[in-house]
């Protein structure tokens, strides 16, 4: 029978799928949740009421304060599996890349009662574009000549500090473009819609940075509208196409495109990226000297790669293979006129390169097995097991990191329920490429990743390989593995599974440990919150307001030192850096309501109430930055 290998794009399981990541940073029907910030408070009539103080109420003007609320809830969902958009037609003619595209900005219109602070000048770096947006900002844009399916940075510098600033993009037919994130994923709103706005706040330094993750995004002219404190702007850039002088053609069910690389060749159709072509044998040579280090193995030649715009494009390639494609994205072959990794592109862009990486391990391990057939529990987890390994390596490493948890605790569920596979079930590739309950395809994809880490975390780095080089000796399974752990195969299985229902990774327990003791240290500053909303709505003396002011100074600096005897590990550092910031204000602000209600004086009060949009950009950020780090190493929320 033809050997076969496939891989499919499942990234996450349904309980995996929440994206509280990015919860707090888009909007709802249009309206930011509020986060759990005050109004601006008044100092209260003093019991003696023949000589009353006078009563101030401090509003910032650019908008109106929310009321005080518990922590926001908004929730979005990461999709399970990338969210398929339709390929746009490629441009008849595309425009060269030029030197100095030529974006264009509506000034942002000045506030008439605060005016903004005044941007200090800074030299552009090499290869980016600065505009001046009025009243003091500044746009830069890197790269100057933007690249179809390649990332685009940009940053904000001029703006008022801790203002809410939103962000649109909008794709050359006019329509709002979905909001992906560091991680790769889409960001969806309650509804299950595709998020297209994103509010972000500038701290202190008044600067904001971001990205255009534009593996899919197409030639065309672009906008971005971004609106900050009342204002707004509209600027435009160009994607261009990537000039390749490519001209060779082959007819393999649809025409590719011939693009010679050091060692091997790739093939692509239409709809794919030149950029990516490109990008991707840059990755693929990289990947090549990593495993070659990872694996203690010479690499060989790199087979040729064919690269499908969508997976229309990719059917028609696998027929002219022989291949029945079903649910896969991609796969390897060693047979035929055309050996090689075949695989679709129009995915996001940790995706594609995962997805070449498996299949290109494929073509590794199958070198060493001598064309012997493999289990295909072991040469799917071994493909499973480098590809995360060395995408964690790469640029983007939480992109990996999060499906690589969403594998590992879809495993140790079904591990736990009695419900894996048997390794015998697991065996045969036939059998493994007839299965299309997408439920089951992921099942057998995570178990299979789990039982090569079980192998090489027990039984030493290279056990998975071992094993590949015992049968590629000509060796049976049982023989093999006898030879390489010194248990029989079923008691191999039985110890597996026994391993993978305590699983836990080493990082993520203490990581959730700390998340945890945050949590509960912010719950009470909501309760706090929601007393402080409560005393405001309540009629009180001035002892009674000076009370309920220290008592709430006092509960604050008890959580500072809750919070000060919480030890971060490494990943957490900053979150809790970010913390001790966020409640060190907290308690400036509570402290100077305090002194106004003891003294009868409206200068700290003023103070305090013009720290309002610091508390809620601080408030709002600190828990978006908690759920993201939840989010990405899959901890319950």
């Amino acid at each position: 029978m033809p050997l076969r290998r496939g891989t499919l794009t499942v990234a996450f399981s349904a309980a995996a799928a929440l994206l509280l990541a990015l919860a707090a940073c888009t909007q709802s029907g249009g309206q930011n949740t509020p986060p759990t910030v005050p109004v601006a408070a008044t100092i209260p009539v003093a019991a003696d009421t023949r000589t009353p103080p006078p009563t101030v109420v401090m509003v910032p003007t650019s908008t109106s304060l929310p009321t005080a609320a518990a922590k926001p809830t908004p929730t979005l969902a990461a999709t399970s599996t990338p969210v398929a958009t339709e390929t746009p037609d490629p441009t008849a003619t595309p425009p060269p890349p030029t030197a100095t595209p030529q974006p264009t900005a509506t000034p942002i219109p000045p506030p008439t009662a605060t005016p903004r602070p005044t941007a200090t000048p800074t030299t552009p770096q090499p290869d980016t574009t600065r505009l001046d947006l009025g009243a003091g900002v500044f746009l830069s844009v890197s790269p100057e000549a933007a690249i179809a399916g390649r990332d685009v940075s940009f940053s904000l510098s001029g703006l008022p500090p801790w203002d809410r600033v939103t962000i649109t993009f909008i794709d050359p037919q006019g329509v709002p473009a979905s909001w992906i994130t560091d991680e790769d994923v889409r960001v969806l709103e309650q509804d299950g819609s595709e998020a297209t706005t994103i509010v972000m706040y500038p701290a202190a330094s008044g600067v904001l940075d971001w990205k255009r993750y534009g593996a899919q995004d197409e030639t065309g002219a672009w906008s971005m509208d971004i609106d900050v404190a009342g204002g707004s702007v509209s600027i435009t850039y160009t994607m261009h196409s990537l000039k390749l002088s490519d001209v060779e053609t082959v007819s393999l069910g649809t025409l590719l495109t011939r693009h010679p690389a050091p060692g091997f060749d790739i093939y692509y159709s239409d709809l794919v990226p030149a950029a990516l072509v490109v990008d991707l044998q840059e990755h693929l040579s990289d990947t090549a000297l990593l495993l070659e280090r990872r694996t203690q193995t010479e690499m060989g030649q790199i087979p040729d790669v064919y690269l499908a715009g969508n997976r229309e494009l990719m059917t028609m390639v696998s027929s002219v293979t022989g291949i029945d494609l079903g649910l896969e994205d991609g796969y390897y072959i060693n047979f035929g006129q055309r050996p090689g990794i075949f695989m679709r592109t129009d995915l996001t862009g940790t995706e594609v390169r995962r997805l070449l990486t498996h299949e290109y391990i494929h073509h590794i391990f199958d070198g060493l097995a001598n064309e012997r057939t493999l289990p295909a529990w072991l040469t799917e987890g071994l493909s499973k097991y480098y590809e995360f390994d060395t995408a964690l390596s790469g640029p983007r490493p939480d992109a990996s990191r999060l499906r690589q948890f969403a594998a590992t605790d879809l495993a140790r569920t079904a591990a736990q329920a009695g419900a894996l596979f048997s390794l015998a079930a697991l065996e045969s590739q036939s059998d493994w490429n007839s299965r299309t309950d997408r439920a089951e395809l992921a099942l057998q994809y995570a178990e299979a990743y789990m039982v090569v880490r079980f192998l090489n975390e027990t039984y030493g780095p290279l056990s998975g390989k071992d094993m590949v080089v015992e049968m590629g000796r000509g060796s049976s399974l049982s023989t093999t593995i006898k030879t390489v752990t010194g248990l029989d195969l079923g008691v191999f299985e039985s110890q597996f599974n026994r391993w993978l229902v305590k699983w836990e990774d080493r990082e993520r327990g203490p990581i959730a440990d700390y998340l945890t003791a945050l949590e509960v240290i912010l719950a009470a500053e909501s309760a706090n919150s929601e007393q402080r909303a409560e005393n405001l709505n309540t009629s009180m003396t001035a002892g009674e307001s000076v009370s309920s002011r220290a008592a709430l100074v006092r509960s604050t600096e008890e959580l500072i030192d809750s919070l000060h005897s919480l030890s971060p590990p490494d990943r957490a550092q900053s979150l809790h850096d970010e913390a001790e910031e966020h409640f060190g204000r907290v308690l400036v602000w509570l402290t100077l309501e305090l002194q106004a209600a003891e003294t009868q004086d409206n200068t700290p009060l003023n103070a305090a109430n013009a720290m309002i949009p610091e508390l809620r950009a601080r408030d709002f950020t600190l828990k978006r930055n908690l759920s993201n780090l939840q989010f990405i190493f899959n901890i319950d929320q």
